[in-house]
């Protein structure tokens, strides 16, 4: 009952905001703070819940921001491309993710890094489609609905919070579903989820393929509301900060992602000035999490919302039985 009052506290400031609100600048930051929200569940649903890390997350980006923007500059509605953009995303996820997943480790994490640098090549060279190096320009805003015109940053951040709200819909009924059991099997060993008559390759290409998609559309909304593209966003420094926002959120955790991505996005906003130095202080802060909170910033949240909450009485006989330290696989031996 508690976490569906703070959830629902949450969603409550999230739709009050703009109208208390009329400052576009913040306006901005959490329109990419949705942005980045959308990208680390897309991650979170092959590398939290399947345990796969990839290292070129932003290569679907980069294919949905291109796609919808291309689309879109060719005359279809963008209500039809953003979507599109998704599905083409989702083709080329299931495309790749069939050879590519049947790697283990470090390997798979290594052909990722290779499919996202090939990607990026591709949107950097192509100039005849891309325009290359020059970037993508003009690219058109939503079409107005019910009245409100998507030119305005406060109406965009209404979109993108619809957009979030779905992802985070999605990614809990996958959590809680027959196929999450399945990838948290496959997370804690492959063989003998194998062993237990689990369809590892099609959990793990169903996984890759909707990751994909929900990263494509993040690109649709971001060039929408960018309204520009350049090659570089789309790079390997991109989905290292993709990775990094689920790192310091939290692996295989929902709200982990959210967390992850709003503060990752604040923080750089901080970092400005400090650019030079922003993978430097990243690199430190990723050392931290591993070292004080290896379950990143939602385990931290938990423990302080409602494990501290307990009696005294309570945490103390909770700790003699071994519950939330190490001693718990002791005993169960």
């Amino acid at each position: 009952m508690n976490k569906k009052i703070l959830v629902l506290f949450i969603v409550l400031i999230s739709v009050v905001v703009p109208l208390v609100s009329s400052n576009d600048y913040l306006i901005q930051i959490l329109i990419m703070s949705g942005i980045n929200i959308l990208l680390v569940l897309s991650l979170n649903l092959i590398s939290g819940f399947a345990g796969q890390i990839s290292l070129g997350h932003a290569a679907f980006f980069g294919i949905g921001a291109y796609a919808s923007a291309l689309l879109s500059m060719k005359g279809l509605n963008v209500w039809v491309a953003i979507p599109a953009a998704g599905l083409v995303a989702a083709i080329l996820g299931f495309l790749i993710g069939s050879p590519v997943l049947r790697l283990r480790g470090h390997f798979f994490a290594i052909a990722t890094l290779g499919f996202g640098e090939i990607i990026h090549l591709v949107l950097n060279n192509w100039v005849d489609v891309t325009r290359g190096p020059m970037g993508l320009s003009g690219i058109p805003t939503p079409e107005n609905i019910l009245f409100m015109d998507f030119s305005l940053k406060s109406n965009y951040y209404y979109l993108i919070l619809v957009v979030v709200l779905l992802a985070l819909y999605l990614s809990i009924t996958v959590k809680h579903s027959k196929m999450g059991r399945a990838l948290l099997a496959i997370r804690t060993d492959e063989i003998t989820a194998k062993a237990m008559g689990i369809n590892i390759a099609y959990y793990k290409i169903f996984a890759f393929t909707l990751s994909a998609a929900i990263a494509g559309i993040a690109g649709a909304t971001y060039s929408h509301f960018i309204l520009f593209l350049s090659p570089e966003t789309f790079s390997l420094p991109a989905s290292i900060n993709i990775l990094l926002m689920l790192l310091i959120g939290g692996i295989g955790s929902i709200p982990g992602s959210v967390l992850g991505g709003l503060f990752i996005t604040v923080l750089s906003e901080y970092l400005r000035t400090f650019a030079q130095y922003q993978m430097l202080i990243y690199g430190v802060l990723i050392v931290l999490i591993v070292i004080f909170m290896p379950k990143g910033l939602s385990g931290l949240l938990h423990k302080r919302l409602f494990f501290s909450r307990r009696p005294k009485k309570e945490n103390s006989l909770l700790l003699k039985r071994g519950f939330g330290t190490n001693e718990s696989t002791h005993s169960s031996d």
